[in-house]
């Protein structure tokens, strides 16, 4: 009998492919030392990249980081002091319907060019009326951007808003001056304030910049950043493992032991800020009957996904909000997993033979995300729901033919970066905010304009507890989880680890 040949396992096979796959579009990148990051260039692969040059039509944590390296906000949250810092604004006060910032003098722009109120008041107003804008519904309460010299914008509200830092966060300004120069145009030479430039952009392939020397922040270790969008997590770990990336995120659970033994590779993890949870569009049916999103979290096993899928390392989500953020209510717990109740529930709304219904995500986006919807299907199943499984490319999935055109009745989504309840409630379940989940509540809608005025921190944590429980009941959403930022980085590389998803080059130093 011959000899069987030695075979390669499923791993082996998609590292090799993956490699060959990304050493052929890095292509001149790695004739560096392959396997250790330098002074001159770091190279990330990451999941989600910028999927255009239009700086505002996005807004996910991931990309706002890709953004900060050439344009930046006027504050931005210290997760250590649980505050808002200034970026570009040296103070702002809080004065009814408006918001006073002064600005940091001496900011010049890559241009030349000095930054002045009129280039915060020119980004706000592009952010806000920009048909390709993202961003627009975080100035939803703004009459008037004024700029009565060029070191003071002031923010005119509707209402009084106690929490407009949170809707500033992550608003990043871009320069006037080059917009009156460049015109339509501009988006091809985003010019900012930050503390690299831009140099070239591929969608799907490399979002390059390179160091300002000149940066009023101080200059940055690394001359050169690269990211490269790689959906896939074989060809991530490929990459890294081979010396090709520098940095990757995502890393699966599953690897994460094997990696912490390898030679170049160090593990870094942080809990996350991103909540992950699956929304009903309420104006597609079956969803606009509560019966039916109630059997939906009676269906589902967040703490079994959390277990099997994630190794345990995560944090199911009692109530409307983790425990950790601004607005949790300790007494709400999750929907016990009851497929028996859930299919009592469809019986009553209707559907005492099982109900069909399309599950939408993008593959690739979130750690594990295939997988978690697989599971959630099947028990879904068990629950009396036939379920359809639909991936989508991310700019699909999430621009104004997606979740953002209100079209999608039923995904699976994270929220990053939440630390106030405010943030999720207004911008998912407050009438006419958006049309991501088209959900209209009297009660929910009073409350989140009474918090919203309420300057004392107590009081707006009393108000959003009892439009927590009123989404509980509601249920428009189906709270999952939390999960463990997990990257891996090489050895020589070390860099400022934050629970928000942002990558930033200059936080990041050779050693």
């Amino acid at each position: 009998m011959a000899k069987k040949k030695p075979g390669i396992s499923r791993r082996d096979f998609l590292k090799r492919g993956a490699a060959l796959g990304v050493g052929a579009i890095v292509g001149p990148y790695i004739s560096r030392d392959a396997f250790a990051a330098s002074k001159d260039r770091v190279t990330i692969y990451h999941s989600s990249v910028a999927d255009s040059l239009h700086p505002y039509a996005h807004s996910s944590s991931p990309i706002y980081g890709n953004w900060q390296h050439i344009i930046e906000p006027l504050i931005e949250m210290d997760y250590n002091k649980k505050d808002y810092v200034g970026v570009l604004a040296e103070s702002w006060e809080f004065q009814g319907k408006r918001w006073v910032f002064k600005l940091k003098k001496g900011i010049k722009f890559h241009n030349g060019a000095a930054l002045t109120s009129k280039d915060v008041a020119f980004s706000i107003d592009r952010m806000k009326n920009d048909k390709a804008s993202l961003q627009g519904p975080n100035f939803k309460d703004v009459t008037e951007v004024q700029a009565p010299d060029d070191q003071t914008v002031i923010f005119v509200m509707k209402e009084p808003n106690a929490i407009f830092l949170d809707r500033l966060e992550n608003r990043f300004i871009l320069s006037k001056v080059a917009a009156d120069k460049y015109g339509d145009k501009l988006d091809q030479n985003p010019i900012g304030t930050g503390p690299y430039k831009y140099v070239s952009y591929q969608r799907g392939g490399n979002f390059v910049f390179t160091r300002n020397d000149d940066y009023w922040g101080g200059k940055a270790d690394i001359k050169e950043i690269i990211f490269r969008k790689v959906t896939e997590d074989a060809a991530r770990l490929a990459a890294l493992e081979a010396g090709q990336a520098d940095f990757i995120n995502n890393v699966p659970v599953h690897e994460v032991a094997r990696l912490q033994r390898h030679p170049r590779v160090r593990i870094d993890q942080i809990e996350g800020l991103r909540m992950f949870f699956m929304a009903f569009n309420v104006a597609h049916k079956p969803f606009d009957n509560k019966l039916v999103r109630q059997a939906v979290n009676y269906s589902v096993d967040a703490p079994a996904i959390v277990k099997n899928i994630f190794d345990g390392i995560g944090y199911p989500i009692n109530g409307p909000v983790g425990s950790n953020v601004i607005g949790a209510d300790p007494k709400l717990k999750r929907y016990p997993y009851n497929p028996g109740k859930a299919k009592e529930l469809l019986a009553q709304a209707g559907f005492p033979n099982g109900c069909d219904v399309q599950l939408y995500y993008s593959a690739g986006r979130y750690p594990n995300d295939r997988e978690v919807c697989q599971v959630v299907a099947a028990q879904m199943v068990k629950g009396g729901f036939r379920v359809e499984l639909i991936s989508q490319e991310w700019a699909q999935f999430w621009g104004k033919e997606g979740v953002n055109g209100g079209r999608l009745p039923f995904y699976y989504i994270g929220r990053g970066s939440l630390t106030d309840a405010d943030t999720l409630y207004d911008q998912y379940f407050r009438t006419g905010t958006t049309k991501r989940a088209n959900y209209s509540n009297p009660d929910i809608d009073k409350l989140i304009e009474e918090e919203q005025k309420t300057p004392d921190q107590k009081k707006r944590v009393v108000l959003l507890q009892q439009a927590g429980k009123i989404l509980m009941e509601e249920v428009p959403f189906v709270p999952l989880y939390n999960l463990a930022d997990i990257y891996g980085t090489a050895r020589n590389l070390v860099w400022k680890t934050r629970p928000d998803e942002r990558i930033l080059g200059w936080d990041m130093k050779i050693r």
